[in-house]
């Protein structure tokens, strides 16, 4: 008799068997997920419709921004259906069919062998479009799937899986199991069961039981937990190692590991909300809600216009980032929808869309996707880390994806995000050391103390609306992918007395002081002093607004006698296509793809814009330097 657990009837609950209806958009939640709603968002914000500080840190700009959010005149809703992701994840796992061996691994065509948690996240991809019903479950494609899951469970009870990455199986393969479930034989589903069954976690975990952990140790518990659902063990590890990882939460609902990488502050929130989502009642429930809640606006108000996760440390800009923001703001959306909140659950639709719509620019032809945003050819690894394999992050992303569709509803209408209306700074200093401000849906992001190795201090990321967002720049000059002593933000460079030349970039120290002067929906402003000789009085204030679609810098250099310039990282190819480029003696404009970014310097008047000669690689293409030279204490640029 197959095995019928609190977890299929959950998967049955969200979709699995009323998935036409899902499809056409005629579903509402039903009286079960309402339960899990309230599972997710604080007994005290449905009490309340203006929130207080002591719920969350940035209750102001939420009451702020909700409050504003129907009076955006320009938005243009997206308007995809929960069957765009079926449709992305389709021609991800045709793309990647052609690489499964003879045993239902994958292959990765450039490293010649299997990688990571491909497998089972490629089992979890084929498995969705079985359970929805877009491909039939006689379909090569879906026993390929059927095929992948098996040998993915092999290894797993073996402890033999690639890499040592046993933490990243579980979940991707248990959820693969539910939605086979009801498709495959009887025979199959009770192999499945022993293997799942026999698991030994001490062996498989390259992080079992420890404390101090990282995200790793988040994604086994997260697969713990589904294995306790659906009868195969017990909640107790689950239960102990949520206890030791809720410590790594800040007061602002992130998570935080070594280097503050903003990549992996959302990494192990989605597997969490996941678990919300999916029925997680247990003794770190109500800390867990509390947290990710709070972490998912937070989250809100630092995305990027277009969609994108904030740069910041490693894993950033590969297209997995916009993957889990899509599983969280969908699980939002319709928790808020549940409950009758539709202002906050459009607000998180509109944000699942723009990450969904930021993950489509970056499809390749043959269906695949760059998996870092750059357009080299997949054999050049360029911008890839160590650990990049083409194979394993687009599975990871579809995987996720197929998580998003599980949890989307049509039904909920887009409303305007934050991204869209802007209105705000949002100085998110310790431990992350960024400061993010948007208005009318430009945004600047700020690295107020470099980490030197992926960013460098200053302005990193410049989205402007109508513009394109790889030009801004999308991210600093670093060494880990520029190479040794390069170092570029948008911002200030002095002459020391020896005639060489430092840079803001450069440098790795706290600011002396973070100021947020203006917030409103047209306008806003913040200023950040940095003490660059305290003994000499030498410091230097950077003060950023955006007005009218504009980033408008003013730089003022106190106590230096020497010369001065800004630098503007300028990309030259995104790897496939060359950026078109025309300068003047105060003004550069970048072209690419028919959209277009200019720098312009107001103030001082008498100045020349110099090109580097000298080309870099960055994760986003090929950059030089654009610089100007005074000898002014003041200098006024804009970007728009």
């Amino acid at each position: 008799m197959k095995r019928l657990t609190k977890i299929t009837l959950l998967f049955v609950l969200l979709g699995m068997v009323s998935c036409s209806s899902f499809l056409n958009g005629q579903s509402q939640p039903q009286k079960e997920e309402i339960k899990h709603a309230k599972r997710l968002i604080p007994e005290l914000v449905l009490q309340n419709n203006v929130l207080s500080k002591e719920i969350h840190p940035l209750s102001d700009k939420i009451n702020s921004f909700l409050t504003r959010q129907n009076k955006e005149k320009d938005f243009k809703p997206l308007n995809f259906k929960k069957e765009e992701y079926l449709k992305v994840i389709d021609k991800q796992v045709r793309a990647t069919l052609k690489y499964q061996d003879d045993t239902g691994r994958i292959i990765d065509p450039i490293e010649k062998t299997e990688k990571y948690y491909t497998t089972p996240c490629y089992a979890h991809s084929v498995a969705v479009l079985v359970a929805s019903g877009y491909i039939d479950k006689n379909d090569s494609l879906a026993l390929s799937g059927v095929k992948a899951l098996d040998i993915a469970l092999t290894e797993m009870v073996n402890a033999t899986v690639n890499g040592n990455h046993g933490d990243f199986y579980t979940w991707p393969a248990m959820l693969a199991y539910e939605l086979f479930k009801p498709s495959v034989s009887k025979e199959i589903l009770q192999s499945w069961d022993s293997k799942i069954q026999a698991i030994k976690i001490e062996k498989l975990y390259a992080t079992y039981n420890k404390k101090e952990g990282n995200n790793w140790v988040l994604v086994h518990t997260a697969g713990e937990f589904l294995r306790a659902q659906s009868g195969f063990t017990s909640f107790d590890y689950a239960e102990q190692m949520l206890k030791f990882q809720l410590a790594n939460f800040t007061d602002l609902g992130m998570y935080n590991e070594g280097g503050n990488p903003l990549a992996y502050d959302l990494f192990p929130r989605h597997y969490l909300s996941g678990m919300l989502q999916l029925g997680y009642k247990g003794k770190q429930a109500l800390k867990m809600r509390d947290n990710l809640w709070k972490g998912a606006w937070t989250s809100l108000f630092m995305q990027s216009p277009f969609g994108e996760l904030p740069t910041g440390y490693r894993s950033s800009h590969h297209i997995w980032n916009e993957a889990e923001q899509c599983v969280v703001f969908e699980i939002y959306a319709s928790a808020y929808a549940s409950l009758g909140k539709n202002k906050e659950a459009g607000t998180f639709k509109r944000a699942a869309m723009l990450s969904l719509n930021s993950i489509n620019q970056w499809i390749r032809e043959d269906g695949s996707g760059y998996i870092v945003k750059n357009r080299f050819p997949i054999e050049n690894k360029h911008g890839y880390e160590r650990y990049s394999v083409h194979t394993c992050y687009n599975m990871l992303a579809t995987s996720m994806l197929a998580q998003a569709w599980q949890f989307s509803y049509d039904s909920i209408k887009e409303l305007p995000a934050p991204a869209d209306t802007g209105g705000f700074v949002v100085p998110v200093l310790k431990p992350f050391h960024k400061i993010f401000a948007n208005a009318n849906g430009t945004y600047v992001e700020y690295e107020t103390k470099g980490d030197q190795k992926y960013n460098p201090t200053g302005i990193i990321r410049s989205h402007i609306k109508g513009g394109h967002p790889q030009l801004g720049p999308s991210n600093g000059i670093a060494p880990l992918f520029s190479g040794a002593d390069a170092y570029m933000a948008t911002g200030p460079l002095w002459q020391n007395p020896d005639n060489t030349w430092s840079s803001l970039a450069e440098l790795k120290v706290d600011p002396s002081s973070v100021e947020v002067l203006e917030e409103n929906a047209n306008n806003v402003s913040f200023k950040i002093t940095y003490d660059i000789v305290p003994e000499k009085s030498q410091s230097i204030t950077e003060l950023i607004s955006i007005k009218d679609h504009k980033i408008i810098v003013e730089t003022e250099f106190i106590g230096f006698e020497g010369k001065k310039r800004i630098s503007w990282p300028m990309l030259v190819s995104d790897g496939k296509n060359k950026v078109k480029s025309s300068i003047s003696d105060r003004s550069a404009v970048l072209v690419l793809h028919e959209k277009s970014v200019r720098f312009t310097v107001v103030q001082p008047e008498n100045v020349k814009l110099l090109s580097s000669d000298y080309l870099v690689n960055c994760v986003n293409g090929i950059a030089k330097g654009l610089f100007v030279e005074f000898s002014t204490n003041k200098v006024i640029y804009t970007l728009e």
